[in-house]
């Protein structure tokens, strides 16, 4: 019989894959078709379940305790380390800026016109949000795990009070120009090795059920993804909106919107504060970057960022995801090859995984950075 601590490991990962990535998901299915956003969502699980089982492994053939930039550094060598440490950073600003536009998206259907306009309702975010980041309380930390029971409440509901309202119709659209748009904003839902580390935490001395809790895991929240996207594209359809909850307001009445909102402002907002707590705390003790440059950079950075691009989430999602977290992936990949070889601990399982298949892996992220890159460079090259 599984006991708590396997459960308490899967609401871990669910509660940390599943973030303001979901609410992006429905858009890029309706824009690209909502067949081809499940088989994205159905084929980026099965890859996210080897790269965290990949992790994993690393994490249980090394007696030391590091996170990703450590065991890169560890296994590939000191520049490697340093340039996950760049990756991660870029993420995790790029991340902070994600959770300030729809924070304040979210703002703005919770108060509409009192707030009057889109940039007014990011910076009230951004104000009640910072000082917790600057004060690092502790207890936000931990409420990924409570989060992740409030995720399945909300999805369910939703599915049960608009499955009445969907159309069938809106399932069957296709459009061949969009059909890669769900690639990076997928890849940005369903990453979760950050939370690997704290899932052998929890398991310490049942490692033996570790593999099991990273599978359960990574396919509940994908899970989850999925019904949230059926629900959302079959009542919305065209009207479907980037923060999903605000097209649904003509179709379920403004107070299960509202309710929504709500809960989802106090997940970003707690995924905001988690990120800045990170970022302040790697900047401190990864970089030794002085106190008063690092809270201006954790504090300030995000909301200047974001002012400059307060539009168009989608678009910094699918980049975050497709080119960050296809690095973050790559390097992974190559420390788990030679954790293979290298490691000085026994692991409780190893991933029987050929060579080719963890190269045709590798090369999946590598195909999807390029693509972004270049689309990204044709975009520049068509305004210029």
């Amino acid at each position: 019989m599984l006991k708590g601590n396997f459960w308490s490991a899967v609401a871990t990962l669910v509660g940390t894959i599943i973030g303001v990535g979901i609410f992006a998901l429905p858009y890029v299915a309706w824009h690209a078709g909502f067949f081809v956003g499940a088989l994205y969502l159905f084929a980026l699980c099965f890859v996210f379940i080897a790269v965290h089982l990949m992790f994993g492994e690393i994490i249980l053939r090394t007696a030391a305790r590091h996170r990703l930039v450590g065991y890169v550094a560890m296994y590939c060598g000191a520049r490697a380390g340093r340039a996950v440490m760049a990756t991660t950073l870029a993420g995790v600003l790029g991340g902070m800026m994600v959770y300030l536009i729809v924070g304040g998206q979210f703002m703005h259907v919770l108060f509409g016109g009192f707030l009057g306009s889109q940039p007014a309702s990011i910076a009230l975010f951004w104000a009640l949000c910072a000082p917790l980041v600057l004060l690092g309380l502790g207890a936000v930390k931990r409420s990924e795990f409570i989060m992740s029971f409030f995720i399945v409440g909300m999805v369910l509901a939703l599915f049960f009070l608009g499955a009445p309202r969907m159309r069938a119709e809106y399932f069957f659209t296709f459009d061949l120009n969009n059909l890669f748009l769900p690639y990076g904003v997928t890849l940005f839902t369903l990453a979760g090795t950050a939370a690997i580390p704290s899932v052998r935490d929890i398991l310490r001395g049942s490692e033996g059920v570790m593999k099991k809790a990273i599978v359960a895991g990574t396919a509940i929240a994908a899970a989850l993804s999925l019904l949230f996207v059926i629900v959302v594209v079959g009542v919305s359809g065209p009207a479907t909106s980037e923060d999903a909850l605000s097209g649904l307001q003509y179709f379920l009445g403004d107070w299960v919107v509202a309710l929504g909102a709500l809960f989802g402002l106090f997940l970003i907002a707690t995924s905001y504060i988690i990120f800045g707590l990170y970022l302040k705390d790697t900047l401190s003790f990864d970089i030794g970057a002085p106190r008063l440059p690092a809270l201006f950079l954790v504090t300030a950075a995000p909301l200047a960022l974001t002012m400059l691009e307060s539009d168009g989430f989608i678009k910094i999602i699918g980049l975050l995801g497709a080119v960050i977290g296809g690095i973050e992936a790559l390097f992974l990949i190559a420390a788990y090859l030679r954790a293979r070889e290298k490691g000085d601990r026994t692991p409780e399982y190893a991933l029987a995984i050929s060579r080719p298949a963890i190269f045709a892996l590798a090369f999946l992220f590598v195909a999807g950075i390029a693509y972004a890159l270049a689309s990204e460079w044709r975009q520049l090259l068509s305004f210029s």
